[in-house]
């Protein structure tokens, strides 16, 4: 029956199985000659190198999976690439989660402190807190590792130290006696402690307070929006959601008074808050900003025997919290961790039989710098570089064991652009090039002398504004802040900030400056933050007439639509800032060159550069110093709604 049936097949059917049964046996050869290797590649999921042979000695890098392949160029190149975003963020990654604590990184730099200074950490939180904190950095997170609300650190860069109950009282029992500096009597810390709870007045007195001075442009905090909880805010500052439940109330009110007196390098600006204001923003933090389940789970702990003190300082060291913390007269290791400056891709797999109390071949990864010494241990892990790195990330006990590293919290393309920028490490850079740091940290020398030097350190303006390229980026560059801005309008501003931007929910603070303060912030602006090309005492504004406004409100109007971006009176669009009493705050000279080159002013800016004709730019000059409105009230300026909780 078999043979009549193929009779009557087409001949293409025998050709087509005959050449089936070669490719099978042709591929079944060939893995047989390769020890299986491309098999065991599908079947395990291992990722394979290209191993070197005759043909491949001169290959200076083995070929990456596609998602690493970013790591090549990194090896070469120490800048920034716009071409490798993912080499880029792995290494902003590495910044961002200290790795430079431990070990050392090529073309990254260590600076002085990574952490929380925690000399005094006994004075601000309890030991309850301490042990719910090591013991669950992250309270609500994804699968990828992003947090959805978290009670403690929105994004928190403490890694998970796999840490048992002992270990945990006693970490706890050291850092609560960390109580070098005595926190100062208050009467105010006296009344948040004794009327905690009672007085709802002023609770919602205090959250009325909090919207005002605009603690969101710092801090995140969760709020309900329609039934979903979301964070909003910025994170300059901790997040703040469940800060009354962290906090001492007696180190509260001392913080709030006076944050340098705490921590002499905090971004936190010094607020002139009046009793009242105080006493009320801390019965709302308190009160509101609580979570009664936070500690549920932690166990009673009581006052810390000296047993649990010793052992808990001795852990501090061993476990590296002293690579990133500090506390006066504990001193951390150098080489904590192995030196990952060469950890990167080179030639491929060799084979190296290490010492161990059986023998084994292992498949390990050379790197190209020279060695003097490798060690090697047994690892239930696929045995590549990349899967090696990864286990290592996420869970370092599964490659070696009692590892001192502990886990960090995040998604696969996280691991992954940081697994990119450790395979680029591939030694010392290449000689006649020169070295930069590929991730630069700002270090600001800009200090204000004078009167003006010590209300820019109170109000810790570098926090938000940068001056002259130091400083932060939150807020707009104060370099030429003295040609833009009138000397009045400053005053007014820095006394009660009004937003230029309706549309943004980041505003500056109300810090409660006096006249005296303000006037000299201004004095000090307007007589040295200036561009040397735009003199505001240069344009005399008596020179513009009526006529040249009205030619130039035509011009605003029609010919190039300003209206589209910015806001005058009660229309207009809101891309750029609102417009109506741009005549108080802005220079005519600010204005002319403005309108001239905007981009040689603020680089990078979105406003468009027209071709204007210098007649063009004094007519909408002269029409621009027609916006004026009256001066809001500090009243009016202070909305319940202020900091876009509601």
């Amino acid at each position: 029956m078999l043979r009549r049936a193929l009779q009557y097949q087409k001949p293409w059917f025998a050709y087509g199985m005959a050449l089936g049964c070669a490719l099978a046996v042709s591929l079944a050869y060939w893995q047989a000659r390769t020890d299986w290797t491309g098999w065991r590649q599908i079947t395990e999921g291992h990722v394979l190198f290209a191993k070197s042979g005759a043909g491949t000695l001169a290959w200076k890098q083995p070929v990456l999976p596609a998602q690493f392949s970013q790591a090549s160029c990194g090896s070469c190149h120490r800048d920034e690439l716009a071409q490798t975003p993912r080499l880029n963020h792995g290494r902003q990654l590495m910044v961002r989660y200290n790795c430079t604590a431990c070990h050392q990184l090529q073309d990254i730099d260590r600076p002085a402190m990574l952490g929380p200074d925690l000399t005094n950490i006994g004075t601000k939180v309890t030991r309850e807190w301490i042990y719910k904190w090591l013991n669950e950095p992250r309270t609500l997170s994804d699968a990828n590792g992003n947090v959805v609300v978290d009670g403690v650190d929105t994004e928190s860069r403490m890694p998970k130290f796999d840490l048992n109950d002992a270990e945990l009282r006693a970490l706890s029992a050291y850092l609560s006696v960390q109580r070098i500096k005595s926190i100062a009597p208050s009467k105010i810390g006296l009344r948040v402690v004794n009327s905690r709870g009672k007085d709802q007045a002023a609770i919602d007195d205090g959250q009325t307070s909090f919207n005002q001075m605009f603690c969101v442009t710092c801090h995140s905090i969760a709020v309900d929006r329609g039934g979903e909880i979301k964070v909003i805010g910025g994170d300059i500052g901790p997040e703040l959601t469940k800060v009354g439940s962290k906090v001492r109330p007696e180190w509260l009110v001392a913080w709030l008074q006076d944050p340098q007196g705490y921590l002499q390098h905090t971004k936190m600006p010094r607020y002139e808050w009046s009793d009242q204001d105080l006493y009320k923003v801390s019965q709302y933090i308190l009160n509101k900003l609580t979570d009664p389940d936070l500690l549920k789970n932690v166990p009673q702990m009581g006052a810390p025997t000296d047993a649990e003190v010793q052992l808990g300082r001795r852990l501090f060291t061993e476990k590296g919290c002293v690579q990133c913390h500090v506390i006066d007269g504990v001193t951390p290791r150098s080489n904590f961790g192995p030196d990952l400056s060469a950890m990167g891709i080179a030639g491929g797999v060799r084979v190296l039989e290490a010492r161990m109390p059986r023998e084994k071949d292992f498949s390990v990864h050379f790197v190209r710098a020279s060695v003097e010494r490798l060690d090697v241990g047994e690892a239930v892990v696929p045995r590549s570089m990349i899967a090696y790195i990864q286990a290592k990330i996420t869970n370092p006990a599964s490659v070696t064991p009692a590892p001192r590293m502990p886990r960090f919290v995040m998604s696969d393309s996280d691991r992954d652009d940081v697994t990119t920028a450790v395979l680029s490490m591939t030694g010392p850079a290449i000689p006649n090039q020169p070295q930069k740091t590929v991730v630069e940290r700002s270090h600001s020398n800009f200090r204000p002398d004078g009167e003006a030097g010590e209300l820019y350190n109170r109000f810790r303006c570098n926090s938000c504004h940068s001056f002259r390229g130091n400083g932060g980026t939150l807020a707009p560059d104060l370099s030429y802040e003295g040609s833009r801005s009138n000397r009045d309008w400053l005053v007014q501003f820095l006394k009660n900030p009004q937003t230029l931007r309706p549309s943004l929910t980041v505003r500056m603070p109300r810090f409660n400056m006096t006249d005296k303060d303000a006037s000299a912030l201004a004095d000090y602006i307007s007589a040295t933050l200036q561009k040397p090309d735009v003199n505001p005492k240069a344009v005399n504004q008596a020179e513009f007439t009526g006529e040249m406004a009205d030619r130039g409100k035509q011009l605003f109007e029609t010919k190039y639509s300003c209206q589209s971006c910015h806001t005058i009176g009660s229309s207009g669009g809101y891309v750029g800032p609102s417009l109506n009493n741009v005549a108080d705050w802005l220079t005519p000279a600010w204005i002319e060159a403005w309108l001239r080159n905007p981009q040689a002013l603020v680089p990078g800016t979105i406003e468009p550069r027209r071709s204007l004709s210098e007649g063009e730019i004094r007519d909408m000059t002269a029409y621009l110093l027609t916006l004026k409105q009256a001066p809001a009230t500090e009243n009016a300026a202070s909305g319940a709604n202020a900091g876009g909780q509601q």
